[in-house]
C-alpha cells in the first residue's frame, strides 16, 4: 500500500502503552490526528523527537490535533518511556513492524532502520501532510504547526 496526500489512512489496531487496544477508525474522535512513527525508545533521536511532541503539545491541542506516536516497541517499553519523560500522548506497539509493513512505509540510512515518517489525518481519515526526515526530529513538529496553522 502507497500512502500518500489526500488518500485514506487505513484502519489499524494497536495496543498502547498502558496495554489498552487502540483503533484508528473508534479511538480517533478530534479533528485532526498526528500519527509519527520512530524507530526505537530511549535512542538519542527518537528521545529528542518524543520530548520535542510533549514540549509542543499545547499548540497542537490549539488545533483540535491530538498525537500519537507508534514504534516496533512493546506495551511495557513504551509505558516506561512515556513515563520517564511525562509524554502526555498515546505511544502504540507496532509488534514486528506490522502496520509499518502493510503502509509500506520506506526505511532509513540503506534500508538498516525503520524510517522517522509523520502523518497528519483528518476526522475523515484522509491523509493532509506526509513528513520524512531520519536525523532532524524537531522539523517533524515545527513543519506540522506550520501546516496546521495553514490550514
Amino acid at each position: 500500500m502507497k500512502l500518500k496526500l489526500g488518500s485514506i489512512f487505513p484502519e489499524f489496531k494497536l495496543y498502547d502503552n498502558e496495554n489498552n487496544l487502540f483503533s484508528l477508525r473508534s479511538d480517533f474522535n478530534n479533528k485532526y490526528l498526528l500519527i509519527y512513527f520512530y524507530p526505537k525508545n530511549d535512542t538519542l533521536g527518537c528521545t529528542k523527537q518524543a520530548c520535542y511532541f510533549r514540549d509542543f503539545i499545547l499548540e497542537f491541542r490549539k488545533y483540535d490535533c491530538d498525537i500519537i506516536g507508534i514504534s516496533s516497541d512493546n506495551t511495557k517499553s513504551h509505558q516506561k518511556f512515556k513515563t520517564k519523560y511525562y509524554l502526555p500522548f498515546k505511544l502504540l506497539s507496532d509488534k514486528e513492524s506490522m502496520l509499518r509493513r502493510k503502509l509500506n512505509l520506506p526505511k532509513d540510512f540503506f534500508g538498516l532502520t525503520p524510517s522517522r515518517i509523520t502523518f497528519i489525518i483528518n476526522s475523515k481519515f484522509q491523509i493532509l501532510f506526509i513528513f520524512r526526515s531520519a536525523l532532524n526530529m524537531k522539523s517533524h513538529i515545527l513543519s506540522g504547526l506550520k501546516f496546521l496553522k495553514e490550514i
